[in-house]
């Protein structure tokens, strides 16, 4: 650390502890700029601001100490976010459980309710003038970094909730894949998985999106995974939804595969139906497969 006339100055090398700066600098009343370009020009403000004060080197010495000790205890350290940075699932699910739901503030731990003090509810997620609907997952990632970096909360607070939605997790890491069959770059099944989620519901029954707007395939299937991670309900409420979803999934299928197609009943000799299960088992096709081959082979010989 420098000093500047026996005043010790702000380095500018990191944005986020100087926006921590910044914040406990306003709640003390001062005037500052809205923004800063950079890290480095914020740290300019900042040092002139104490050197224009009425004071000894001394005592401006111990506002730049007081203010450096403040500013980082307000900031997590970056490893607290490293167990979903790289995992988009997780990723949404942090964004999703902090922008959906109201968490308690002090004296209480942000989840567990004192039956002997009232409920008193932290700033929300879209008082703090974050992205309602990031588009990717990177941008996911900084709004829960700043969420937690804004939040007037204190560290232990911050601490709390981060274990909190941590232990959620790892719960839901070590469960089964609900939706096996939905692919991350399936167009047709993102998009029926949408609008299934979408219907309403009076029962409440399902997960709901509607907080989510998306961009692409890959945002609707992690949209998906965390309407159904962030879904307040019971493990046999999710289990039949998962259940529901799938066999509705399932039966579209179906649906689609018999387009255009009619029954067709046929009575062989028991010898013959023998045959054909031997070249459609030869060939690894199904009977209706083998059936249809055969008859466009023959039919293309009738034309010839």
């Amino acid at each position: 650390m420098t000093k500047f006339k026996g005043v010790s100055q702000i380095e500018g090398k990191e944005r986020r502890f100087i926006e921590s700066c910044f914040r406990v600098l306003q709640r003390e009343g001062v005037q500052l700029p809205m923004r800063f370009e950079t890290p480095i020009e914020g740290a300019k403000i900042i040092n002139q601001i104490i050197a224009s004060r009425e004071a000894s080197s001394e005592e401006k010495d111990q506002m730049a100490l007081s203010l450096i000790d403040e500013a980082k205890q307000e900031l997590l350290p970056l490893d607290e976010f490293n167990w979903f940075k790289d995992d988009e699932r997780a990723c949404y699910f942090v964004w999703a459980s902090i922008y959906l739901y109201k968490y308690l503030s002090t004296p209480h731990h942000p989840i567990n309710k004192s039956p002997n003090h009232p409920l008193i509810f932290a700033v929300h997620y879209n008082q703090l003038g974050l992205k309602n609907n990031p588009s990717n997952s990177q941008e996911r990632f900084d709004e829960v970094v700043k969420y937690f970096d804004y939040i007037p909360q204190h560290k232990q607070w911050k601490l709390d909730l981060i274990t909190y939605l941590k232990d959620i997790w790892s719960q839901i890491f070590k469960s089964r894949k609900p939706f096996s069959w939905l692919k991350k770059d399936n167009d047709e099944q993102c998009l029926w998985a949408w609008e299934y989620m979408q219907r309403v519901d009076i029962n409440r029954s399902k997960p709901m999106i509607y907080e989510f707007s998306t961009t692409n395939t890959a945002e609707r299937y992690l949209a998906i995974y965390a309407a159904f991670d962030t879904w307040k309900t019971t493990v046999e409420a999710k289990r039949l939804f998962s259940i529901d979803f799938n066999k509705a999934w399932q039966q579209k299928k179906h649906r689609d595969s018999r387009q255009g197609k009619k029954a067709c009943s046929l009575v062989l000799h028991e010898e013959t139906k023998l045959k054909l299960d031997e070249l459609a088992k030869a060939k690894h096709v199904t009977l209706s497969q083998l059936v249809e081959q055969l008859i466009e082979k023959e039919h293309r010989l009738k034309d010839s």
